[in-house]
């Protein structure tokens, strides 16, 4: 089974030479997101007594957009070790190939009901709410983001998570 450092190591040569809104290494923003996650799945295991493990959750998280923005696919996921529960929420976070507005991507995903998922989009949500990933003219995308960012936190309540 793959650890989190394998993760990591994937994650950075997966996006190497990748920038994001803000002018700084893709692999920057996968961190934050895991770290937050992380925490968030800390939280749902310890405080909540939620069957969440916080580590698979940590993989998927700086995973997250690896689907999405590399050639990467889940059989190569699988190659490497990753748990099944790890792909599946990898997998889960990535946009599909047709063409969907992004409060029905927030839509599909609470309806899977996945915690570990929703608390990675939580966390990858709130920092895109970021001033430092914000291009200028970007207040629709913030004002979306904010918008799914409590629609996701109500979904995470749902299932029986108290954290913020």
């Amino acid at each position: 089974m793959a650890s989190i450092f394998e993760a990591h190591s994937f994650a950075i040569v997966a996006h190497a030479g990748q920038i994001d809104k803000g002018g700084q290494p893709y692999i920057r923003h996968l961190e934050r997101v895991a770290n937050a996650s992380v925490a968030r799945a800390g939280h749902a295991k310890s405080v909540d007594r939620l069957a969440l493990d916080p580590m698979q959750v940590m993989q998927a998280a700086i995973l997250h957009d690896v689907l999405e923005d590399t050639p990467t696919t889940p059989v190569a996921l699988r190659a490497k070790g990753f748990p099944d529960a790890v792909i599946a929420m990898v997998v889960m976070l990535t946009k599909p190939p047709e063409p969907m507005p992004y409060d029905a991507r927030i839509a599909a995903l609470i309806a899977k009901g996945n915690l570990g998922a929703i608390l990675i989009k939580m966390s990858d949500t709130e920092d895109n709410l970021s001033p430092d990933r914000t291009l200028k003219g970007g207040e629709a995308r913030r004002a979306a983001y904010a918008e799914a960012f409590g629609r996701l936190k109500a979904a995470a309540a749902s299932l029986g998570y108290t954290g913020a």
